[in-house]
Formats: structure tokens, sequence, C-alpha cells
């Protein structure tokens, strides 16, 4: 059986918008065994991935010491080391490997682990020309372009796929929650699910603006509930320390405390989830849940909107002042219509055969013609 090792090694957000080229690359070769190279504290959502065999857990860290040894001339030393990682990760080579980053260890390891590498670079780990594809999502990152391919479906165009035209979900894992934390989704109505943290600290929400919208919801729905996920315990505790008791009552605090998987189950459990671009909001799209995205800093939601049905995302369009879409969000939540405050604009997410887009809220859900074009342009075969 030929096999074949698909390489991710960014965050969370990215391995989970990996989903549609795992996807597309196992219907184009299903006779392929596939499986996945991530970094190591994700490979619990690796195994969620469906198509994918095994899970190869890459040690960020112990190559981090290696590259800095090598630097200082004391590369020999750790030879055996490196060999012996790589037998452990894959005693025999893939027949193809596919790399979804442009960062040189990613390409490296295509390289070093698979016979043959489908990546961003023509020619080999120390080349300098792009793909087509590969150049496409670095002019967007870098020159904001401001094309409507998703980032998703730009893994796909990168491997020689075009998008599956559906969306794929995961299935949560089954694994058991904290006993205080096992109520959650069981009784009152709505769960909503709030990410209190991000990824980069440019896109936190300040934690004043996350109590308004805290308050505000509890107030206008008795018998709503919410979550408060991440792994930032004190901006979590900073958001409910003016809180009354009552409203504390009504909050489950789960900030640093649970596994991916045990965070998997509690996004499945919540009606829906509420953050900034960052990898949680994605998990919970990739588990099938609706949400709502507050995009800010450079976040940019026809890049890396949620992928998928019935999401919605206020797009920042200008920072300067001090409106958020608190309000907005809560008649989002309560299905009374979606409005932009000033300084925002209100996007609501559709897919079809060329992926992912995004429509302004309230118009008509046409895709962008560019969209289809930009295809045709990176992939000729097509036309």
């Amino acid at each position: 059986m030929p096999r074949a090792l698909v390489i991710q090694l960014a965050r969370l957000g990215d391995l989970l918008q990996s989903l549609p080229v795992i996807t597309q690359l196992h219907a184009r070769h299903p006779e392929t065994q596939f499986d996945l190279l991530c970094p190591s504290h994700l490979a619990d959502v690796g195994h969620l991935l469906p198509s994918i065999d095994r899970v190869l857990a890459w040690d960020g860290a112990a190559w981090q010491r290696r590259a800095m040894a090598a630097q200082q001339g004391l590369w020999a030393k750790h030879l055996v080391e490196v060999d012996a990682t790589l037998m452990t990760l894959a005693p025999d080579q893939y027949d193809c490997a596919y790399v979804l980053n442009q960062h040189r260890r990613a390409l490296v390891a295509g390289f070093l682990l698979a016979r043959n590498v489908t990546g961003p670079f023509l020619h080999g780990p120390l080349g300098e020309t792009l793909t087509p594809w590969a150049a496409y999502v670095r002019d967007v990152a870098q020159r904001r372009l401001g094309q409507r391919v998703h980032l998703a479906d730009a893994f796909c165009g990168l491997c020689g796929v075009t998008p599956p035209g559906r969306v794929v979900t995961l299935d949560p894992p089954t694994v058991r929650l904290p006993d205080d934390l096992e109520p959650i989704g069981k009784h009152g109505d709505p769960w909503i699910a709030l990410i209190v943290g991000a990824g980069e600290t440019e896109r936190f929400v300040p934690t004043e603006v996350w109590r308004r919208l805290l308050t505000s919801f509890l107030t206008s729905m008795p018998q709503g509930r919410i979550v408060l996920v991440g792994t930032e315990r004190e901006r979590a505790a900073e958001i409910q320390a003016p809180l009354p008791s009552s409203a504390l009552g009504r909050i489950w605090d789960t900030t640093g405390r649970t596994s991916l998987s045990q965070l998997a189950v509690i996004l499945a459990r919540c009606d829906r989830v509420v953050g900034s671009d960052t990898g949680p909001l994605h998990f919970a799209a990739a588990l099938g849940r609706p949400v709502i995205g507050w995009y800010f800093a450079r976040a940019r939601v026809h890049e890396t909107g949620p992928y998928g049905f019935n999401h919605v995302v206020w797009q920042a369009e200008d920072m300067g002042g001090e409106t958020w879409p608190v309000d907005e969000t809560v008649a989002a939540i309560r299905e009374q219509g979606h409005h932009a405050p000033v300084g925002w604009s209100v996007w609501t997410s559709h897919c079809d055969t060329w992926g992912a887009y995004y429509s302004p809220a309230g118009q008509s859900a046409l895709p962008p013609r560019e969209r289809e074009g930009l295809w045709h342009e990176l992939e000729p075969a097509l036309s």
C-alpha cells in the first residue's frame, strides 16, 4: 500500500484548516495510507482528523535545541540522536510528503522522511522559487491582497487538489470531563462558550469587553449559561472578579483545566462559540458548532474565517475607536439579526465547489467571481 505523510507544523488553527486538503487527498488517492506529522502538543487533535491513519509527533523544542547546537558547531554530537529520532518517526521512508508550511523545518522534514515532496518550493528544501499557490499565500500575508480564496482551500491548491465542495466535520472524542464540568450543556439554554484568550496578544479582546458581553447575555437570557475556555486563567479571573454571585452561578470557568480532547467535548456541547481568530474558534467550527468571530488586528475574514456554514464574523474596519460588537453579538445569539456597529462590517459564511467564502450579512450569498478566476489562473489544468 502506498504511504503518504501530511506535514502541518503550524498552530492549532492551521491544523484544523488542513481538514479539507486531507479529505481531498484521500479522495484522490483512496488506496494510499495517509499519516500526519504535527507538533507534539497537537497530537490529540491530529487523532480526530478523518482519513489519518497514524499521527507522528514533532517535538519542536528538541529540534530547536539541535538547530542551536548546529549554529555553535556542535552538530556532530547530535547526529546519533537525530538519526534515532528520524527512525522512530518513520522507520521506512514515505512514498510522498505533502508539506503545508513554508517554514524550512517543515520542508526539510518532508525531504528527510519521504522520497518525493509536494510543497511550497519548486527546487528542494533550499530552493527559493515558490509554487504558484505558495506565492499566492505569501503575497496575501505580506501585501494584504484581499483575494477571496480561503487559507484552507489554498492548502488544497498547494497539494494539487480542489476543495471538497462540502464541509467535513470532526466527531468529538469520548473522554471524561472533571466532575464539576460534567453539567456543561446538560441544563439551561443556550450554552455559549467565550474564548477569552488568543495565540497572539494583539488578538486579545479586552477583559472589560468580555465582561460587558457576558453581563448583557446573562441579563437578556435568564436560562443562558456561559463557558469560559482557553488557557488564560488570570484573564478569566479578571473577567469574573466584579460580577455578582448570581451571575457566577451561571458561569463555568474551564480555562487552563482541560486537555485538547476535553476542550473538544466542551465545545461540542455549546450552542455557539464566540472569540477572536484563534485556534479554539476553528476547533469549534470543525466540530460543527456555529461560531461568532470578532476579527481585528491582522485577522481577515475572507482568508481565515471559520470554515463552513452558519458562522458570523464581525470584521473591524477601524479599530481606532472603543466600539465592540457586544450588543450585536447578543442579538445574533438571540437570532434577532446581524447588525454592525460603527467601524465594523458583518459577514456570514458559505461553502460551494470552490470552497469557503463570506458574503455581507443580509445580502445575497453570491460567491466572489475573482475566486474561481484565481483557481483557473493558478491551476491551468482546470481550464
